[in-house]
């Protein structure tokens, strides 16, 4: 599968020039001289959304004339912040504490990232690779359908009268009468099921299914006779119709007919998305080689109601089951990454920014509360099993042919990773004021406090010079507390 299968909502090109120094030819970290430091009044451990790292919670922002500014969310002190501490650089962290309970995190250490963890979706329960959930549950998110008012497709139409068959071509099989239709969708006179909406809109998934019960009516020559049922889809309001995937195969069939035989045959579908105006029916053959063959399909008068239904995937509890995910990987001549996709249930409640619903046992785990709706976005994390080594960026927002989400991640995932396990998560500089360092927050420690400083690997030489005098003068304000 190549790129030009998706459509894509890609982030800035690192290889690229840009006008912020942000980009391919930007002066390298070595070369800028840094002009804040920053005051942490308290640390915390980050685990489980990120294993073993420290968030160092900033306090104040102090430029090298120690003037003090205290970073609040979506303001240009933090956009400060993210621009003097970013991720991968080298900083160096002391504290006028002469505690050593928390030795290990002081010294020289590299930022990881920057901003406040905020998970969007999970199914992690443990650290274990069999600790996760195959089940997510959601609540309508902003601007999402709501739960109890998602569009109800369901219908049954069931065969009240009998009929022997005996033709070798497709027909349409007639359901037409005893039809339960909550929206009016299906016709008993073509025998056709329309969809008045997108289900995609609507966060959900449609299979069908239909169930015949056959008797031998008549033969004088037994043999390799066949009963194929199809359940066919149109896309271009009914000029031609394609056979939709079963879940054992395209088609179900019927084989080895005997006398005195009464069995039956059913057919179902794998649930997926429909647009508005798709139409649905039910197609039959007997491929009767040897002739002189005749089979009943038997209706509700003969005690077995033949019928044609929908099944939608989830209800207004609104729940999906695994598998969540599916994989690829691919190569370019410049890029090693994999390309994950997204179930058809989890894709639609992405576009109807459905959020998930915690799940207990990750609450319990230690995850913090989901917030945010399910709308993944360049440069959020996922990683698959409590694994720090299988974390990945998502690089790429995408849409399959198929309409499906799909996210281009780096590094490539590696083979036999379980992609039902896994946590799904974001650390936003604008809603937090917190430096994550690449080092564990020691054992024992909940509920000790440190407060310290963070000062760059490269500080301007005006900071370097001022550095001791301004906390002098911050301690005697009584401001580092």
């Amino acid at each position: 599968m190549s790129d030009n299968l998706y459509n894509s909502n890609i982030q800035g090109d690192f290889n690229t020039l840009t006008t912020d120094n942000s980009g391919y030819g930007a002066l390298s970290a070595a070369e800028k001289n840094q002009t804040y430091f920053a005051y942490f009044s308290s640390v915390g451990g980050t685990g489980p959304e990120i294993i073993d790292q420290t968030a160092y919670f900033v306090k104040y922002l102090i430029d090298a004339q120690g003037n003090v500014v205290t970073p609040q969310p979506n303001s240009i002190d933090i956009l400060n912040l993210t621009q003097n501490f970013e991720a991968g650089k080298i900083v160096n962290v002391t504290s006028l504490e002469g505690t050593t309970l928390f030795t290990t995190l002081l010294g020289t250490k590299q930022i990881t990232n920057v901003g406040r963890i905020q998970p969007i979706l999970i199914t992690e329960t443990g650290s274990g690779r069999t600790d996760y959930i195959t089940t997510m549950s959601f609540s309508a998110g902003p601007g999402g359908v709501g739960l109890d008012s998602a569009y109800n497709y369901s219908f049954l139409a069931k065969k009240a009268a009998s009929v022997n068959i005996n033709n070798g071509s497709y027909a349409t099989l007639d359901f037409g009468t005893e039809i339960n239709d909550s929206g009016s969708n299906y016709n008993n006179s073509t025998y056709i099921y329309t969809f008045p909406n997108d289900t995609t809109s609507q966060g959900i998934q449609v299979a069908f299914r239909t169930t015949l019960r056959v008797k031998e009516a008549f033969t004088t020559n037994n043999g390799s006779n066949v009963l194929y049922i199809q359940i066919q889809r149109s896309t271009d309001g009914g000029a031609n119709y394609s056979s939709l995937e079963l879940t054992d195969g395209t088609f179900a069939k019927l084989t080895n007919f005997t006398e005195g035989m009464e069995e039956y045959v059913s057919a179902q579908t794998k649930p997926i998305n429909f647009n508005t105006g798709d139409k649905i029916r039910v197609r039959y053959k007997l491929d009767n080689q040897n002739n002189g063959l005749q089979l009943k399909i038997l209706g509700a008068n003969d005690g077995w109601p033949t019928s044609f239904t929908n099944l939608q995937t989830y209800t207004a509890d609104n729940f999906i089951t695994s598998p969540f995910w599916s994989i690829g990987t691919y190569t370019t001549a410049s890029n090693d990454f994999t390309v994950i996709t997204a179930s058809l249930g989890l894709t639609g409640l992405n576009q109807n920014q459905y959020s998930q619903v915690t799940p207990t046992a990750s609450t319990t785990f230690g995850f913090s509360n989901i917030t945010l709706p399910f709308t993944p976005e360049p440069g959020d994390f996922i990683r698959f099993e409590y694994d720090p080594s299988n974390v990945h960026v998502i690089y790429e927002n995408m849409t399959t042919v198929d309409g499906n989400l799909a996210l281009k991640v780096v590094p490539p995932v590696p083979s036999g990773s379980i992609l039902d396990h896994f946590c799904l998560y974001r650390v936003n500089p604008n809603a937090g004021n917190q430096i994550i360092l690449n080092i564990k927050k020691p054992e024992g420690t909940t509920g000790q406090p440190l407060t310290g400083f963070i000062k760059p690997q490269y500080a301007s030489q005006e900071l370097e010079d001022n550095f001791t005098t301004i906390i002098q003068k911050l301690a005697a304000e009584g401001l580092l507390t």
